[in-house]
């Protein structure tokens, strides 16, 4: 809530989107006053902004804040909010629209959304107006039964419409400019596919560790936690058909199909073409089991069985305490033979950057001036902004809960990615759990190559 939640809500409070009658109340077992709630988010906005917010501003965007002490577990406290929600409703006189947002650990799902319902509180008070949605975030299921679990109950309890399930990587400002660079331009999206590309590689690393997740982190792992979202929704945005339109169901569609062309590794295959490390000193983090295999780094090779995309390698890289480096590297393919100097098959290459740079490189080739016929590597290069004018997680979360509001699901997960992701993930996961992968470790801040993991 403090790093992502309550700054988001504050751009969007300082960019004049919330809409003009507006409450966020707060719910939780912890037994706190109102007075108390509010100051726990005065805190977080005064450590956020390190108090350059004006007084005026600050008391103002503090008095949207309302709080309702309940048990997660008692329909008690569902209702008794039910009837605060009506009293706001007598008060502004309308039936209010109903965002509910569930920042708690996934074990709390189920018993949450069956309560939201039983109490009536997700009933919209007609077709046009009081609308309710919930909001879901990661991880969807811990593999690919639960996830369908997790998927049949909310369909019992609610509409498609009404989930919204947040990736945030959707919304950052790198991925959302893949489908505009591809579909808004004629450069490349003739050839884009197995004519013009020859390898596709994925990777988020991060420089940082665990931190204070261990409890969290172990057990659930690299794989699950970035790879079965985070990068298959990168490799789907770079190889998704053209959508007929922007529209959510027109985009979530070709998101979806692509994702199902994946190739399933049968269990030779991932003991070939997939990797997993620890960073050392993983097991000194608290809340980590000392015995712990949990990986925090993994590298896959695939591919797809799309036509477009046949015989195209894939990697797919993910792993902390590594050099800072999320990006897309997109090698084209060179013709054969090359009319290029004596011994040298060049190619070009797109770079996709999120992380520390966000923008896009091509690499191409041209003669260096003189009067021998040699070659120097060139870069158009676009840079979408300073890395000091981004706050992580923020804009991505204020972009969600604004789209939530206006109801376009275009940047969350439908049921079939979902299934799509976990169909792939589940028999890598479960070769690795039966150690049918050797887990090695690595250095923090170690650079990796592919000799370094067949080694």
């Amino acid at each position: 809530m403090g790093k992502k939640i309550v700054p988001a809500l504050l751009h969007l409070y300082k960019k004049g989107k919330f809409p003009k009658l507006f409450k966020i109340i707060g719910y939780s077992r912890r037994n706190l006053s109102e007075e108390q709630f509010v100051e726990f988010v005065r805190d977080i906005i005064v450590k956020f902004t390190k108090g350059t917010i004006t007084k005026e501003d600050l008391e103002k965007f503090l008095s949207y804040f309302l709080f309702h002490q309940g048990r997660f577990d008692d329909i008690s406290f569902y209702k008794s909010l039910a009837a605060r929600l009506g009293i706001i409703d007598g008060e502004w006189s309308v039936c209010s629209n109903k965002l509910f947002y569930l920042a708690v650990p996934p074990k709390y799902f189920k018993g949450i959304f069956e309560r939201l319902h039983d109490s009536g509180l997700t009933i919209p008070c007609g077709p046009d107006e009081g609308w309710t949605r919930v909001i879901v975030e990661k991880p969807f299921g811990h593999d690919l039964k639960t996830a369908e679990e997790l998927d049949m109950l909310l369909a019992k309890l609610f509409k498609e419409e009404q989930i919204y399930r947040i990736d945030h990587y959707l919304a950052k400002e790198m991925l959302q400019n893949i489908l505009t660079f591809r579909f808004a331009n004629n450069l490349f999206e003739e050839e884009w596919g197995n004519k013009l590309i020859e390898r596709i590689n994925i990777r988020t690393w991060e420089s940082i560790d665990v931190k204070d997740r261990g409890s969290f982190y172990d057990g659930l792992g690299a794989l699950r936690d970035v790879g079965q979202n985070h990068l298959l929704q990168m490799l789907a945005l770079v190889t998704m058909e053209r959508p007929e339109s922007f529209e959510a169901e027109s985009v979530r569609k070709k998101r979806a199909e692509v994702l199902n062309t994946l190739i399933p590794l049968e269990e030779e295959e991932i003991k070939q073409k997939t990797f997993r490390g620890q960073y050392q000193g993983y097991l000194e983090t608290e809340g980590v089991n000392k015995n712990s295999k949990t990986e925090t780094y993994f590298r896959i090779y695939c591919a797809l069985s799309h036509p477009n995309w046949k015989g195209v390698q894939i990697m797919l890289e993910a792993g902390k305490s590594l050099e800072l480096r999320k990006e897309i590297e997109i090698l084209l393919k060179h013709p054969t033979p090359c009319l290029c100097p004596q011994g040298l098959h060049l190619r070009n290459k797109m770079i996709i950057g999120l992380d520390p740079r966000e923008g896009i490189i091509i690499e191409f080739w041209t003669k260096k001036p003189g009067l021998e016929y040699k070659l120097v590597k060139r870069k158009f290069n676009f840079v979408l902004r300073r890395v000091t004018e981004r706050v992580q997680y923020v804009e991505e979360y204020e972009k969600l809960l604004l789209d939530c509001i206006s109801g376009n699901q275009v940047l969350f997960l439908s049921t079939p990615e979902i299934r799509a992701a976990w169909k792939f993930i589940d028999p890598i996961i479960r070769a690795w759990e039966e150690n049918k992968v050797e887990l090695f470790f690595y250095k923090p801040g170690k650079k990796f190559t592919l000799d370094d993991l067949l080694a």
